[in-house]
């Protein structure tokens, strides 16, 4: 591998490291905002009342972009190492 391959994918990296910083970040407010479009209940519901209504959805929206988030950083982590001489 070239220098000038290497620096390229290096750049490559930081650009998905940053875009992963802001995914952190702001990560969090797609499910929020996928709620409030569909019009689904975003208030904390009791065990009862969490199974018959909607707010299930927006719980697991949350964990599963918290999950993503997770293996988005495990990702940079081992490209950077992959790339060590």
């Amino acid at each position: 591998m070239t220098n000038a391959e290497r620096k390229q994918i290096d750049q490559r990296i930081a650009l998905l490291e940053s875009v992963s910083a802001l995914f952190d970040r702001f990560g969090g407010f797609i499910p929020m905002a996928i709620a409030f479009l569909n019009r689904w209940p975003t208030k904390v519901e009791l065990y009862p009342h969490w199974q018959v209504g909607e707010s299930w959805k927006f719980f697991l929206g949350c964990f599963l972009y918290f999950l993503a988030s997770l293996a988005l950083s495990r990702a940079i982590i081992f490209a950077k190492a992959g790339l060590k001489p």
